[in-house]
């Protein structure tokens, strides 16, 4: 009942945020939030349940921004179909990056991440004839039903949904064999190996589903955006990625959803008046305070706030 509780409290945030707020920038900037989120719940999946560790998921990002763009743009293909080219590609290249995994751990295969995110940032600059390269790519198409263009709003209503989507596939993943065999891999792989379950394929599907969830976030980027430059996709980036992932909760399906839409909008709100060269700075220590006292994360945090505001609401109804 709880469960279903927030689902319904999402779903209605969702559909009202546009109906209440008319700002073009505030939805564009809600639109990036869950965009973030998408990504980093395919980071809470990838470290949290599965234990394993990416600084590069940039590098995915960047694959679906740049391949959704470029067959849609130089082949012609409607919007949807670049967006599932581009979550393919991503989901091959992270069945590569999942190989190293087979035999490094912890240091070691966050280097080989890194070393991932940089080639390709490295290949985003200098495939100039597919990327553009530093001058960026343009006129890649926005959103539209037919001939008739949507408006950020009803682009809103759409990444939600897909966000919904998401969490609602890592939550049936969790809870399933295949699920509860990742778990335990990450508590201890040579323990999991020796129960004659294979962990080298529970890396593959952890490492392609994160990949898959970072290609679908580029996708929608590069088309909400209509441009494409190199900047989103440094190391800096993967970081950024990587502390929503924390800040929201590694261990917790809400998570990449706290953390990706709280890191967004949290720098936002630090710009004011007097703040304009301090706000990056002020966000990082933000961030550095809440992964040294609330290690599990602020999703955990606002479910049992949720859980309590409603026992209250049960309790006083029954003395009603």
């Amino acid at each position: 009942m709880k469960k279903l509780l927030f689902i319904a409290g999402a779903i209605l945030v969702i559909i009202l945020f546009p109906i209440l707020n008319k700002n073009m920038y505030h939805l564009y900037l809600m639109n990036r939030a869950l965009i973030h989120a998408i990504l980093a719940t395919g980071l809470v999946f990838l470290t949290g349940f599965a234990g394993q560790i990416s600084l590069g998921q940039a590098g995915f990002y960047a694959i679906g921004a740049y391949s959704s763009a470029y067959f849609t743009v130089k082949l012609g293909m409607p919007i949807p179909v670049g967006i599932i080219i581009g979550i393919a590609i991503s989901v091959l290249a992270g069945f590569l990056l999942s190989i190293p995994s087979f035999k490094l751990k912890a240091f070691f295969l966050s280097l080989v991440t890194i070393a991932f995110g940089q080639i390709v940032w490295m290949l985003v600059i200098n495939l100039t004839p597919i990327t553009g390269g530093p001058y960026g790519f343009f006129g890649i198409p926005f959103y539209s039903v037919g001939n008739n263009m949507l408006s950020f709003g009803q682009v809103f209503w759409f990444f939600g949904a897909l966000l919904i989507l998401c969490v609602y596939i890592m939550f049936r993943i969790k809870h399933s064999h295949f699920g509860r065999a990742m778990l335990a891999m990450n508590d201890d792989d040579v323990a999991t190996e020796s129960c004659g379950i294979s962990t080298k394929r529970l890396k593959i599907a952890a490492f392609g589903f994160a990949a898959g969830l970072a290609g679908l976030a580029g996708a929608l980027y590069a088309h909400l955006a209509g441009f494409l430059s190199p900047e989103p996709f440094t190391f800096f980036e993967s970081s950024n990625f990587v502390a929503m992932a924390v800040v929201g909760g590694l261990r917790h399906m809400s998570g990449g959803v706290v953390g990706g839409i709280g890191l967004t909008l949290l720098p936002e709100f630090l710009r004011f008046g007097g703040w304009e060269n301090y706000y990056l700075m002020v966000t990082s220590l933000i961030v550095i305070v809440v992964i040294i006292f609330m290690p599990m994360g602020l999703g955990p945090i606002i479910e049992n706030l949720f859980r309590k505001i409603f026992r209250l609401k049960r309790s006083n109804t029954k003395t009603l």
